[in-house]
């Protein structure tokens, strides 16, 4: 079946190979629709979208924008003006694949449409820019497969075409194919990283053997933000939160914050919740030079070159208290908050480097005096990696879902 690809390319400096690539998806028998970013010059490459309707939806005209000559400025606007006029082509289902070409500004410019994009919609990014700034600025959490194109593209030869020939492929390829049918079972989304991984994976296992489907999202950052997505739109049964990290990470400075908003969605659509304060006992940094400089008389703690941990104390877990207490109190559905007090993480318990019980107890103090007194606090004698922690999760999300 013939399906519609939106191809995104500034056609005064990618002409050649936004050419190129609409010639390779024509001969796949799909429809293509060229959507022209571009502001200064001009092409002999016709757009179905042109850059005067993109600009126009972004709130100027290219004339203004070329006359203004900001860079930044010109590029917000043909950003919000392609989300805006791609967006409901996708959700209206008139189109089935976006495939985007560019350097850093037309990285930037559809980098909003990217982000925006429903996951599981093919879309692919062919970019000179990513391997260089990283990928986050430019898809978020979505699941945007990324081609680097080695070279510039400033033209077609013998390695830039067999490049840009890839990515029509990969293209094709992800609108050609047919997801398989299965089992669509009631689905449960949980958060985890590999300090809580023991008991992550035990939960899954017990809901699983109820008839359950668990979806698990890793604390990274963009992890959080990718759960945080998921559960604002899809069909959710509960929510099991096995780590905070991502918490602390945003109100520390770290490098794996998923932003303002994390722990909302649950709590907005009254979905039912269990949260676990797993991984509290750290800050996330990647390479040891990337710890702030007012951490590095802290414990510090070197998991792989690219993952440095930084200890939370006393302080920091007040605010982290403070901050979960503050979003789960706002909750439109049931919350449950359970404690392990042997230990949080597989740093943070007895004999391991991480283990403070001042510091923890501060963070249980700190949620007993702000939790609203309609959410139980459960403490457990146990540490968080326990088979018996893992069963008491299961235990009281069960009841979570058949009150009485």
């Amino acid at each position: 079946m013939s399906k519609t690809v939106v191809i995104v390319g500034t056609l005064d400096t990618k002409g050649e190979e936004t050419d190129l690539l609409k010639s390779l998806i024509l001969k796949r028998g799909h429809t293509v629709l060229i959507a022209d970013t571009g502001i200064l010059g001009k092409s002999d490459l016709e757009a179905d979208i042109t850059r005067d309707e993109i600009a126009m939806a972004g709130g100027a005209d290219i004339e203004t924008l070329k006359e203004k000559g900001d860079e930044a400025f010109a590029q917000n606007i043909m950003g919000a003006g392609l989300k805006k006029i791609i967006y409901p082509l996708v959700e209206s289902g008139r189109i089935q694949g976006l495939l985007a070409i560019g350097g850093g500004q037309g990285s930037t410019i559809v980098a909003p449409t990217l982000k925006s994009l429903r996951l599981g919609f093919p879309k692919l990014l062919v970019s000179t820019k990513v391997t260089q700034a990283g990928p986050r600025p430019y898809i978020g959490s979505k699941d945007v497969v990324i081609v680097p194109p080695v070279a510039d593209l400033a033209g077609i030869n013998r390695l830039t075409r067999r490049i840009l020939t890839n990515a029509a492929g990969a293209m094709a390829g992800m609108m050609e194919i047919e997801v398989p049918e299965g089992l669509d079972r009631p689905l449960v989304v949980m958060s985890m990283n590999g300090t809580v991984t023991e008991c992550g994976m035990a939960v899954k296992g017990m809901l699983e053997a109820e008839g359950y489907a668990v979806l698990v999202f890793h604390t990274i950052g963009t992890g959080g933000e990718a759960l945080e997505d998921y559960v604002k739109s899809e069909e959710v049964i509960g929510v099991i939160e096995l780590a905070v990290n991502e918490v602390t990470n945003e109100l520390m400075g770290g490098l794996a914050s998923a932003g303002p908003d994390r722990f909302t969605a649950a709590g907005k659509r009254g979905i039912p919740q269990i949260i676990v304060p797993g991984s509290a006992d750290f800050i996330n940094f990647l390479g040891p030079e990337t710890v702030l400089p007012k951490y590095e008389h802290r414990n510090i703690y070197s998991h792989n070159p690219q993952a440095t941990l930084v200890r939370t104390n006393i302080e920091d877990n007040r605010r982290l208290g403070k901050s979960i207490a503050g979003k789960l109190n706002q909750s439109q559905g049931p919350v449950v908050v359970i404690w392990p007090k042997e230990g949080l993480s597989t740093l943070d318990c007895p004999q391991k480097p991480y283990w403070n019980p001042e510091a923890d107890k501060a963070l249980l103090n700190t949620l007993k005096q702000n939790l609203d007194d309609g959410i139980p606090l459960i403490e457990l004698d146990s540490y968080i990696n326990d088979d018996k922690f893992a069963k008491k999760i299961a235990d009281e999300f069960m009841k979570l879902l058949m009150p009485g």
